[in-house]
C-alpha cells in the first residue's frame, strides 16, 4: 500500500490509499516506545527520571 503511494497523483488525489498504513506505522512505533519506557521504569527503579 505504501509503495503505491509513492506516486504524486495518489498522494494528492487519493489520501485514503496511504493514510491508514501510515497511521498504523506511527501507532506501532509509538506503542513500542511506550512499552519500552514502561519496562525500563518497572525494572530499573533506581533510575532518577524526572
Amino acid at each position: 500500500m505504501l509503495n503505491e503511494a509513492r506516486s504524486l497523483n495518489i498522494l494528492t488525489g487519493m489520501p485514503w490509499a496511504w493514510m491508514p498504513p501510515g497511521i498504523m506505522i506511527v501507532i506501532t512505533v509509538l506503542s513500542i516506545n511506550f512499552i519500552g519506557d514502561g519496562l525500563r521504569d518497572a525494572f530499573d527503579p533506581k533510575s532518577s527520571r524526572k
